[in-house]
Order: structure tokens, then C-alpha cells, then sequence
């Protein structure tokens, strides 16, 4: 607020431009309005203090030795919160006069009323109401005794649809003055009535800073006590999962290994070998179980590296295909065809794919977890599809110095696909953009019975991500299954 905006405040409220007033509240509101910017930045720790800064320089404005500012609701109400013990109002700030008797005055004094003496000296006492209409008290700040009374008749039927019923706040100004009679009081409290009106949409604005500063603070609050919960669910999951995943295997152990202690003598040599063979088993999948949660943690805290190299995908997942035929040939024979395609980029046949500067173990298990989690979600078994091409891909990106309204620019990379392709259950629509998120599972009966932490996808997106490409899943038409997509960038890769 400059002194053009200050001046045509005072023609707004037909305020001579002359004299010591008008010089008087133009420095008020120029101070005001540097608070009220002030609270801009404000933390909610400063809060205190601009408000006391705004009541001091009110107080100065009016030649006023004792003050407060109050934030309450409509008067109306008044009566309703004080019968329900209901806190009235919330002092914003006070000079020179106690909280207690300051809210005397409020109950004594009715709005824009003047003149109260005291005992001892002779006090001269103005009130002044300030309403702040984009600001309520929420519903749940009232008793439920003052929610019913004859007030909430007055909601609209839209009203009634909101969570929340809302009252609107107002600030109460008391300012006080220290008089030889009353004489001089009313002069004192006349002063008070004309230079007031001058400075309230000022004080306004300040008020409001501060509310908005409380608002935002509050919201932070609550956005951190939901992340706090979900965090606590996050946990009870894992611990969860984690335990049942753990006690799984570690069952199957104690209870081969305590049959062989206790039986050793009546169990033949062919019983042995099976138990050990299971032990070794339970053995091996607690072992993957551990490796996970490590690599997860690794892989979230930077502690994982990339070991470029150049890596032909077209034998990776030849690689990979022929380990998941041979560790599903025993349990489940003939029940899975996997199918490996390369193609060009118009989809016609091709012999080869352009090689990738990639971490071929990495890439490796990425392989593996997505043709595993292809058989696990295809129980009645069928052609797991596996495709390999380049594409072109568009990406829209705006400069770090580019100015504002600028056309983003389009760069375009070439890009390796990898979509595995399977005839399962599919994934539901609402799980499609979470099944990349730790410990996620569909909660179906199925996914139940599957074994699994829900980390495999997670991991799967951490790698390609260092790889800077992209993963993602959608369904195949008619719920026939679901395809995943990989892409990854193909660089120029220098002659070795």
C-alpha cells in the first residue's frame, strides 16, 4: 500500500487530507499494510508477534493506553457458547489491560458501544466489530447442545449436504483510555470513532494474513497426521506380510527338521532325502524373501549402482524364458508356451533389436520378475508372449530458463519396447497405478493363496527407472490379461 492507496483510503471514508490525522493515518496504514505483506512469509511461531506489532501501532494511532483484539463468532451466538461453557473468543493480541478484564468488557459493552469507568481511575472504554467473511468457525468447535439450537434451523439444504457447518468469525477491537474526566473521555472515544474506520480494512487484512498463515499451518498438520497413519498402516502391512511370508518357510523347516530328530531311526533313506530337499527348499525361498527387503532398502536409498554395458535383450530374454520353462517343467508341465517375438518398428519380423547400454544382471531380474508374476496370475495356464521392438517416443519439456508462457519443447528418443504379454486374470482398474507401490497386492482369494511380499513390481520400477525408462501395466481387451510395458532408452553405443 503506497501513499496514493493510503490517500484515496481516507477519500473512501471522507477523511480530510489535512491536518495531523491524515498524516497520522497514513503512516498507520502504510504500517499496517507492511505487516499485513509481512504475514505472507510468516511462520506460525511470528504470528504472536505481528499481531501485538498491529495492536501497538492501533493503539498509537488513537492515542489509547490499553487495547486487545479478539477473534469470536457472530454476537448472536454469544449467548448459546457461554450457557454451553463454549470458549467465546480467542485473544489475538492485548496491551495494558488483563484477558479477564478485557472479556468483561465484551460482555458488559454491547458492539460499538463506549464509556465504562473503573473503580480507581477514570477508563474510557470504545468497542469496535470487525466481521471477516471468508473465515468461519467450524461445527465441530461448538457443543453439540449450541449445533441444534435455533440457529442451525436457519441452514440451507446445501448447508446440510456439507461435513461441516460453518459460523462466521469476526474481530472484536477494545481500546482503552486513561482520562482526567469525561470531559476529555469523550473527546478520547469520539477520536477513537473517526480514525478507526480509516485503518479497519487494514487491520483486516492483517487479521486475515495471520488466519490464512493458521489455515495452511493447520492443513500441513493434518496432511502429516495422514501421512503419519498411512505410514503406521504401511507398517502393520509390512509386519504383516513380512510375517507371513517369514513364518512360511521357517514352519516347513522346524517341522521337517524336528520329524527327522525325533523319527531319524523309522524314517528311510528316500524319506530323508525328501525331507532335506524340502528344508533345502524352504531354505532357498527364505533366502529370496531377505534378498528383497535388502534390495528394496538399497535400492530406495541410493545405495545401488548401474554397471553399464552393451546388452542384447533379444538374448536376455531368451536367457530368462529358458530358466522360468525349467524351474515350472516339474510343478506345472505343459501348462505354459512361452513365445519370444522381435519385430521392427512397424511390427513386421525382424531377427535382431538394437543393443542398449544397460546393467545386464539388473535387466536380467527385471525379466525374471515379470514372467514370474505372469505365471502366478495365470492359473489356468496358457501363452505368455514376450515382444521386443524399438519405437519412437515423444516427451514434452520445458527449459529450466525457459520464460513464462513459453511452448513446452518435444524431444523425441528412440526407445526399446519390451511388453510381456499374459492370458490371466487381468488387473482391476483401481490397482492398475498401485501395483508398482511396495508391498501392494490385489485383494483378491486368489492373491491371497499366491506367495509373495508385493515387492517384485516395486523393484521392477526402481531399475528401469535408473535405467531412465519407463514401466507400466494395462489390460488386454475383454479381460484376457494384462501386458506390461517396458521402455528403455537404445544410445548410439561407440565401437568396442
Amino acid at each position: 500500500m503506497n501513499y496514493e492507496n493510503c490517500r484515496q483510503e481516507m477519500v473512501d471514508h471522507n477523511i480530510p487530507l489535512q491536518g495531523t490525522s491524515a498524516s497520522e493515518v497514513t503512516a498507520a496504514l502504510l504500517d499496517l499494510a507492511q505487516l499485513a505483506q509481512h504475514t505472507g512469509s510468516a511462520t506460525i511461531e511470528n504470528l504472536g508477534a505481528i499481531a501485538a506489532r498491529m495492536l501497538s501501532r492501533l493503539l498509537v494511532l488513537c492515542s489509547a493506553q490499553h487495547g486487545a483484539i479478539f477473534l469470536g463468532v457472530d454476537e448472536r451466538l454469544q449467548p448459546e457458547l457461554s450457557a454451553s461453557n463454549q470458549k467465546v473468543f480467542r485473544t489475538l493480541a492485548q496491551q495494558g489491560v488483563e484477558e479477564e478484564t478485557a472479556h468483561a468488557l465484551l460482555s458488559a459493552l454491547p458492539v460499538d458501544a463506549s464509556n465504562m469507568k473503573s473503580e480507581s481511575d477514570l477508563v474510557c472504554w470504545l468497542t469496535y466489530r470487525l466481521a471477516l467473511g471468508e473465515f468461519f468457525l467450524e461445527k465441530e468447535q461448538f457443543s453439540d447442545s449450541l449445533y441444534h439450537s435455533q440457529y442451525s434451523e436457519e441452514l440451507t439444504y446445501e448447508d446440510t449436504l456439507l461435513p461441516q457447518v460453518r459460523h462466521p468469525l469476526v474481530a472484536l477491537l477494545v481500546i482503552g483510555w486513561t482520562a482526567n474526566d469525561d470531559s476529555e473521555c469523550a473527546s478520547l472515544v469520539e477520536r477513537g470513532h473517526r480514525l478507526l474506520p480509516t485503518v479497519i480494512d487494514a487491520i483486516a487484512a492483517v487479521i486475515v494474513g495471520i488466519l490464512q498463515v493458521e489455515r495452511i499451518h493447520e492443513l500441513e498438520a493434518t496432511r502429516n497426521r495422514v501421512s503419519l497413519r498411512e505410514m503406521e498402516l504401511l507398517k502393520a502391512e509390512l509386519l504383516g506380510t513380512v510375517s507371513h511370508e517369514l513364518r512360511s518357510p521357517l514352519a516347513s523347516i522346524k517341522g521337517y527338521a524336528a520329524t527327522l530328530l525325533r523319527h531319524e531311526r523309522r524314517i528311510s533313506r528316500e524319506e530323508r532325502h525328501q525331507f532335506l530337499l524340502a528344508i533345502t527348499e524352504a531354505s532357498d525361498r527364505l533366502e529370496v524373501i531377505i534378498q528383497r527387503l535388502l534390495e528394496v532398502s538399497q535400492l530406495e536409498t541410493g545405495e545401488v549402482t548401474i554397471d553399464r554395458s552393451p546388452v542384447d535383450m533379444g538374448y536376455l530374454v531368451r536367457e530368462s524364458i529358458a530358466a522360468m520353462e525349467e524351474s515350472i517343467a516339474e510343478k506345472q508341465p505343459g501348462r505354459f508356451i512361452f513365445k519370444l517375438s522381435l519385430e521392427h518398428a512397424d511390427g513386421t519380423v525382424a531377427t535382431s533389436v538394437p543393443l542398449i547400454l544397460a546393467d545386464q544382471r539388473r535387466l536380467r531380474e527385471v525379466m525374471d520378475d515379470l514372467l514370474e508374476n505372469a505365471v502366478k496370475f495365470s492359473p489356468g495356464g496358457g501363452i505368455i508372449k514376450v515382444i521386443l521392438r524399438p519405437v519412437m517416443q515423444t516427451q514434452e519439456t520445458l527449459a529450466e530458463s525457459a520464460e513464462d508462457g513459453q511452448q513446452p519443447e518435444q524431444i523425441t528418443r528412440k526407445m526399446l519396447e519390451i511388453l510381456v504379454c499374459d492370458n490371466g486374470l487381468g488387473i482391476p482398474a483401481e490397482h492398475l497405478e498401485r501395483i508398482f507401490d511396495r508391498f501392494h497386492r490385489v485383494d483378491t482369494r486368489l492373491t491371497r493363496e499366491v506367495s509373495g511380499l508385493g515387492l517384485g513390481l516395486t523393484i521392477c520400477k526402481r531399475i528401469v527407472e535408473m535405467h531412465d525408462g519407463i514401466i507400466w501395466a494395462e489390460n488386454r481387451p475383454n479381460g484376457t490379461g494384462s501386458v506390461f510395458h517396458v521402455l528403455l532408452p537404445i544410445d548410439d553405443i561407440p565401437f568396442m
